[in-house]
Protein backbone atom coordinates (compact mmCIF):
# COMPACT_ATOMS: atom_id res chain seq x y z
CA UNK A 1 0.00 0.00 0.00
CA UNK A 2 1.23 3.57 -0.73
CA UNK A 3 -0.13 6.16 1.66
CA UNK A 4 1.40 9.71 1.03
CA UNK A 5 -1.21 11.66 -0.90
CA UNK A 6 1.30 13.11 -3.20
CA UNK A 7 2.22 9.15 -4.24
CA UNK A 8 -1.57 8.16 -4.72
CA UNK A 9 -2.83 7.25 -7.88
CA UNK A 10 0.66 7.60 -10.27
CA UNK A 11 1.00 4.39 -11.58
CA UNK A 12 3.79 6.20 -14.01
CA UNK A 13 5.65 6.96 -10.97
CA UNK A 14 9.20 5.40 -10.52
CA UNK A 15 8.61 3.69 -7.31
CA UNK A 16 5.21 2.57 -8.57
CA UNK A 17 6.81 0.75 -11.58
CA UNK A 18 9.58 -0.41 -9.26
CA UNK A 19 7.03 -2.46 -6.77
CA UNK A 20 4.90 -3.31 -9.86
CA UNK A 21 7.77 -4.92 -11.71
CA UNK A 22 8.76 -6.72 -8.67
CA UNK A 23 5.94 -8.70 -8.36
CA UNK A 24 3.27 -6.29 -5.86
CA UNK A 25 0.00 -5.23 -6.24
CA UNK A 26 0.01 -1.84 -5.52
CA UNK A 27 -3.35 -0.28 -3.63
CA UNK A 28 -4.10 2.65 -2.22
CA UNK A 29 -5.91 3.84 1.09
CA UNK A 30 -9.81 4.44 0.49
CA UNK A 31 -9.39 7.72 2.56
CA UNK A 32 -6.74 9.64 0.66
CA UNK A 33 -5.78 11.62 3.60
CA UNK A 34 -5.04 8.33 6.02
CA UNK A 35 -0.98 9.34 6.32
CA UNK A 36 -2.65 12.80 8.12
CA UNK A 37 -3.56 10.32 11.10
CA UNK A 38 -6.68 12.01 12.11
CA UNK A 39 -8.57 7.84 12.17
CA UNK A 40 -6.36 6.87 14.92
CA UNK A 41 -5.36 3.20 15.34
CA UNK A 42 -8.90 2.13 14.03
CA UNK A 43 -8.80 3.61 10.44
CA UNK A 44 -4.99 2.69 9.98
CA UNK A 45 -5.85 -1.15 11.03
CA UNK A 46 -8.85 -1.30 8.68
CA UNK A 47 -7.05 0.49 5.70
CA UNK A 48 -3.69 -2.05 5.98
CA UNK A 49 -5.79 -5.27 6.81
CA UNK A 50 -3.97 -8.24 4.58
CA UNK A 51 -1.27 -5.48 3.50
CA UNK A 52 2.14 -7.15 3.61
CA UNK A 53 4.21 -3.96 2.80
CA UNK A 54 3.26 -0.28 3.38
CA UNK A 55 5.09 2.96 1.97
CA UNK A 56 4.14 4.78 4.97
CA UNK A 57 3.73 8.74 5.42
CA UNK A 58 4.22 10.72 8.23
CA UNK A 59 1.18 10.72 10.28
CA UNK A 60 -0.08 7.57 10.75
CA UNK A 61 -0.02 5.80 14.11
CA UNK A 62 2.33 2.34 14.03
CA UNK A 63 1.32 1.31 17.12
CA UNK A 64 1.45 -2.15 19.40
CA UNK A 65 -2.24 -2.31 18.79
CA UNK A 66 -1.64 -1.91 15.17
CA UNK A 67 0.79 -4.45 14.98
CA UNK A 68 -0.83 -7.11 16.87
CA UNK A 69 -3.82 -6.38 14.48
CA UNK A 70 -1.67 -6.55 11.34
CA UNK A 71 -0.15 -10.51 11.46
CA UNK A 72 0.37 -10.13 7.67
CA UNK A 73 2.73 -7.15 7.96
CA UNK A 74 6.10 -7.73 7.34
CA UNK A 75 7.20 -4.05 6.27
CA UNK A 76 6.76 -0.26 6.90
CA UNK A 77 9.01 1.70 4.88
CA UNK A 78 8.65 5.30 5.65
CA UNK A 79 9.21 8.20 3.10
CA UNK A 80 11.50 10.51 5.27
CA UNK A 81 13.48 10.13 7.69
CA UNK A 82 11.20 11.15 10.82
CA UNK A 83 9.43 7.63 12.44
CA UNK A 84 8.13 9.28 15.56
CA UNK A 85 5.02 7.59 14.91
CA UNK A 86 6.29 4.05 14.42
CA UNK A 87 6.67 2.84 18.00
CA UNK A 88 9.69 1.00 16.84
CA UNK A 89 9.78 -1.19 19.81
CA UNK A 90 6.43 -2.45 19.28
CA UNK A 91 7.47 -3.32 15.61
CA UNK A 92 10.50 -5.56 16.43
CA UNK A 93 8.21 -7.54 18.79
CA UNK A 94 6.01 -8.40 15.96
CA UNK A 95 8.61 -8.90 13.77
CA UNK A 96 8.40 -6.05 11.36
CA UNK A 97 11.22 -4.61 9.55
CA UNK A 98 10.86 -0.60 9.82
CA UNK A 99 12.69 1.69 7.47
CA UNK A 100 13.34 5.04 6.20
CA UNK A 101 14.89 7.26 3.26
CA UNK A 102 17.78 8.69 4.46
CA UNK A 103 19.39 10.06 1.68
CA UNK A 104 16.33 11.02 -0.56
CA UNK A 105 14.96 14.36 0.77
CA UNK A 106 17.92 16.36 3.20
CA UNK A 107 18.58 19.16 0.63
CA UNK A 108 14.71 19.81 -0.05
CA UNK A 109 14.33 20.45 3.66
CA UNK A 110 17.56 22.44 3.82
CA UNK A 111 16.22 24.64 1.07
CA UNK A 112 12.86 25.12 2.67
CA UNK A 113 14.62 26.03 6.05
CA UNK A 114 16.69 29.02 4.01
CA UNK A 115 13.21 29.97 2.24
CA UNK A 116 11.59 30.42 5.62
CA UNK A 117 15.16 32.30 7.03
CA UNK A 118 15.10 34.74 3.80
CA UNK A 119 11.23 35.14 4.51
CA UNK A 120 11.72 36.44 7.98
CA UNK A 121 14.93 38.33 7.53
CA UNK A 122 14.00 40.14 4.68
CA UNK A 123 9.91 41.12 5.44
CA UNK A 124 9.04 38.90 2.12
CA UNK A 125 5.80 37.78 3.90
CA UNK A 126 4.86 41.53 5.20
CA UNK A 127 6.45 43.29 1.67
CA UNK A 128 4.01 41.08 -0.10
CA UNK A 129 0.83 41.82 0.91
CA UNK A 130 1.40 45.90 1.77
CA UNK A 131 2.69 46.29 -1.86
CA UNK A 132 -0.59 44.61 -3.10
CA UNK A 133 -2.34 46.62 -0.65
CA UNK A 134 -0.89 50.09 -2.68
CA UNK A 135 1.58 50.50 0.66
CA UNK A 136 5.28 51.66 -0.63
CA UNK A 137 6.81 51.89 2.76
CA UNK A 138 10.10 51.30 3.14
CA UNK A 139 11.47 49.27 5.93
CA UNK A 140 14.68 47.93 6.17
CA UNK A 141 16.08 44.32 6.77
CA UNK A 142 17.54 42.10 8.57
CA UNK A 143 21.05 41.14 6.86
CA UNK A 144 22.44 37.59 6.81
CA UNK A 145 25.77 37.92 6.01
CA UNK A 146 28.28 38.01 8.96
CA UNK A 147 25.26 36.45 11.53
CA UNK A 148 25.76 33.46 13.08
CA UNK A 149 23.73 30.38 12.93
CA UNK A 150 23.29 27.66 15.53
CA UNK A 151 22.32 24.45 13.96
CA UNK A 152 20.95 21.99 16.62
CA UNK A 153 21.85 19.00 15.20
CA UNK A 154 24.15 18.06 12.48
CA UNK A 155 22.40 14.97 10.54
CA UNK A 156 22.36 15.00 6.58
CA UNK A 157 19.52 17.66 6.65
CA UNK A 158 22.07 20.06 9.29
CA UNK A 159 24.93 19.42 6.93
CA UNK A 160 22.72 20.75 3.99
CA UNK A 161 22.19 23.89 5.48
CA UNK A 162 25.17 24.41 6.84
CA UNK A 163 26.52 24.25 3.37
CA UNK A 164 24.17 26.65 2.21
CA UNK A 165 24.46 29.29 5.10
CA UNK A 166 28.44 29.18 4.69
CA UNK A 167 27.81 29.99 0.57
CA UNK A 168 25.71 33.01 2.31
CA UNK A 169 28.12 34.69 4.36
CA UNK A 170 26.75 33.10 8.03
CA UNK A 171 29.04 32.10 10.63
CA UNK A 172 27.67 28.60 11.41
CA UNK A 173 27.77 26.92 14.76
CA UNK A 174 26.50 23.76 15.99
CA UNK A 175 25.32 21.48 18.90
CA UNK A 176 25.35 17.37 18.46
CA UNK A 177 26.20 15.14 21.10
CA UNK A 178 27.96 12.76 18.08
CA UNK A 179 29.10 15.63 15.28
CA UNK A 180 30.59 14.37 12.08
CA UNK A 181 34.22 15.24 12.40
CA UNK A 182 35.57 15.27 9.08
CA UNK A 183 32.40 17.31 7.88
CA UNK A 184 32.83 19.52 11.13
CA UNK A 185 36.97 19.98 10.35
CA UNK A 186 36.65 20.60 6.71
CA UNK A 187 34.26 23.45 7.41
CA UNK A 188 35.57 24.52 10.20
CA UNK A 189 32.12 24.49 12.47
CA UNK A 190 32.56 24.81 15.67
CA UNK A 191 30.89 22.41 17.86
CA UNK A 192 29.83 24.40 20.88
CA UNK A 193 27.58 22.94 23.79
CA UNK A 194 23.68 23.94 23.60
CA UNK A 195 23.52 27.33 26.47
CA UNK A 196 26.63 28.58 24.37
CA UNK A 197 24.33 27.99 20.73
CA UNK A 198 21.72 29.33 22.42
CA UNK A 199 23.57 32.71 23.35
CA UNK A 200 26.17 33.37 20.23
CA UNK A 201 23.20 32.67 17.45
CA UNK A 202 21.62 35.58 15.77
CA UNK A 203 19.18 32.35 14.06
CA UNK A 204 18.69 29.27 15.61
CA UNK A 205 17.50 26.28 13.80
CA UNK A 206 16.45 23.04 14.12
CA UNK A 207 17.61 19.53 13.02
CA UNK A 208 17.21 16.84 15.07
CA UNK A 209 14.61 14.00 15.87
CA UNK A 210 12.18 13.79 17.87
CA UNK A 211 12.51 11.42 20.95
CA UNK A 212 11.69 11.26 24.44
CA UNK A 213 14.81 13.21 25.42
CA UNK A 214 13.85 15.76 22.81
CA UNK A 215 10.31 16.64 23.41
CA UNK A 216 9.64 20.16 24.51
CA UNK A 217 12.90 20.73 24.51
CA UNK A 218 12.71 24.78 23.45
CA UNK A 219 10.75 25.91 26.17
CA UNK A 220 10.51 29.19 28.55
CA UNK A 221 13.92 28.78 30.36
CA UNK A 222 15.64 28.31 26.80
CA UNK A 223 14.07 30.50 25.01
CA UNK A 224 15.28 33.26 27.40
CA UNK A 225 18.46 32.03 26.94
CA UNK A 226 18.62 33.04 23.59
CA UNK A 227 20.13 36.41 22.09
CA UNK A 228 17.00 39.11 22.28
CA UNK A 229 15.08 39.50 18.71
CA UNK A 230 16.65 35.97 17.34
CA UNK A 231 15.17 34.20 14.68
CA UNK A 232 13.42 30.49 15.32
CA UNK A 233 13.49 27.96 12.79
CA UNK A 234 11.80 24.84 12.94
CA UNK A 235 11.56 22.41 9.82
CA UNK A 236 12.06 19.30 11.85
CA UNK A 237 9.40 18.02 14.62
CA UNK A 238 6.43 20.41 16.05
CA UNK A 239 6.89 18.11 19.61
CA UNK A 240 10.51 19.85 19.95
CA UNK A 241 8.48 22.68 21.05
CA UNK A 242 6.52 24.01 23.89
CA UNK A 243 4.22 26.10 21.61
CA UNK A 244 2.15 28.39 24.30
CA UNK A 245 5.78 29.05 25.28
CA UNK A 246 7.24 30.14 21.81
CA UNK A 247 3.95 32.29 21.53
CA UNK A 248 5.20 34.13 24.34
CA UNK A 249 8.82 34.59 23.55
CA UNK A 250 7.77 35.95 20.25
CA UNK A 251 5.26 38.55 21.54
CA UNK A 252 7.06 39.82 24.57
CA UNK A 253 10.39 40.40 22.39
CA UNK A 254 12.35 37.64 23.65
CA UNK A 255 12.04 36.35 19.52
CA UNK A 256 12.48 38.35 16.71
CA UNK A 257 10.34 36.09 14.88
CA UNK A 258 9.58 32.40 13.99
CA UNK A 259 9.61 30.18 10.62
CA UNK A 260 7.62 26.94 11.30
CA UNK A 261 7.02 24.16 8.99
CA UNK A 262 5.92 22.36 11.82
CA UNK A 263 3.55 22.76 15.01
CA UNK A 264 2.90 20.92 17.98
CA UNK A 265 -0.89 18.96 16.67
CA UNK A 266 -1.05 18.55 13.01
CA UNK A 267 -2.67 20.18 11.32
CA UNK A 268 -3.16 22.85 13.55
CA UNK A 269 -6.44 24.58 14.61
CA UNK A 270 -7.24 27.82 12.57
CA UNK A 271 -7.51 29.79 16.05
CA UNK A 272 -3.67 28.76 16.84
CA UNK A 273 -2.39 32.01 18.29
CA UNK A 274 0.94 31.79 16.35
CA UNK A 275 -1.23 32.42 13.47
CA UNK A 276 -2.01 36.24 14.83
CA UNK A 277 1.17 37.24 14.92
CA UNK A 278 3.09 39.17 12.16
CA UNK A 279 6.42 38.09 13.10
CA UNK A 280 5.69 34.14 12.08
CA UNK A 281 6.32 32.83 8.49
CA UNK A 282 4.22 29.24 8.38
CA UNK A 283 4.05 26.17 5.95
CA UNK A 284 2.02 22.94 6.00
CA UNK A 285 4.90 20.75 6.88
CA UNK A 286 6.10 20.57 3.61
CA UNK A 287 9.82 21.03 3.88
CA UNK A 288 10.75 17.83 2.58
CA UNK A 289 8.12 17.07 -0.24
CA UNK A 290 9.29 18.87 -3.74
CA UNK A 291 8.56 17.67 -6.89
CA UNK A 292 12.32 15.67 -6.56
CA UNK A 293 12.21 15.04 -3.29
CA UNK A 294 8.63 13.00 -3.28
CA UNK A 295 9.73 10.76 -6.12
CA UNK A 296 13.35 9.97 -4.39
CA UNK A 297 11.77 9.24 -1.37
CA UNK A 298 8.94 6.92 -3.43
CA UNK A 299 11.34 4.97 -4.84
CA UNK A 300 13.94 4.72 -1.92
CA UNK A 301 11.63 3.32 0.09
CA UNK A 302 10.22 1.29 -2.44
CA UNK A 303 13.65 0.18 -3.18
CA UNK A 304 13.61 -0.73 0.56
CA UNK A 305 10.84 -3.05 0.05
CA UNK A 306 11.79 -4.79 -3.08
CA UNK A 307 14.77 -5.34 -1.08
CA UNK A 308 13.30 -7.05 1.58
CA UNK A 309 10.90 -9.30 0.04
CA UNK A 310 14.34 -10.56 -1.75
CA UNK A 311 16.01 -11.46 1.78
CA UNK A 312 18.16 -8.62 1.48
CA UNK A 313 19.13 -6.08 4.51
CA UNK A 314 19.01 -2.62 2.94
CA UNK A 315 21.61 -1.40 4.88
CA UNK A 316 21.63 2.11 6.49
CA UNK A 317 17.70 2.55 5.65
CA UNK A 318 16.86 0.34 8.58
CA UNK A 319 15.83 1.83 11.78
CA UNK A 320 15.69 -1.72 13.71
CA UNK A 321 18.94 -3.60 12.92
CA UNK A 322 18.44 -5.81 15.89
CA UNK A 323 16.21 -7.92 12.92
CA UNK A 324 18.98 -8.49 11.00
CA UNK A 325 20.35 -12.12 10.55
CA UNK A 326 16.97 -14.07 11.44
CA UNK A 327 13.98 -11.76 9.76
CA UNK A 328 12.51 -13.41 6.60
CA UNK A 329 10.08 -12.09 4.52
CA UNK A 330 8.28 -15.34 4.40
CA UNK A 331 7.58 -15.69 7.60
CA UNK A 332 6.50 -13.12 10.27
CA UNK A 333 8.29 -14.42 13.92
CA UNK A 334 7.56 -12.49 16.99
CA UNK A 335 10.94 -11.87 18.97
CA UNK A 336 9.42 -13.68 21.72
CA UNK A 337 8.68 -16.44 19.81
CA UNK A 338 12.09 -16.48 18.41
CA UNK A 339 14.08 -16.09 21.85
CA UNK A 340 12.03 -18.90 23.02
Amino acid sequence: MIVPEAMRDKPDAPYTRLLVEAGFHVVYPRNPQLARGLGGEAETIAELAGVRAVLAGGGEPYTERVFAALPELRVVARAGVGYDRVDVQAATRHGVVVTITPTANHEAVAEHTLALLLALAKNIVANDRRTREGGWRSELARPLRGQTLGLVGLGRIGRSVALRALAMGMRVIAFDVNPPQPFVSQHQIPIVPFHELLAQSDVVSLHCPLTPQTRGLFHREVFRQMKPGALFINTARGGLVVERDLVEALTDGTLGGAGLDVFETEPPAPQNPLFALPNVVVSPHVASADTRAMVDMGVEAARCIVQLSRNEWPGEAVVNNELKGHWRWELRIPVAQRLS
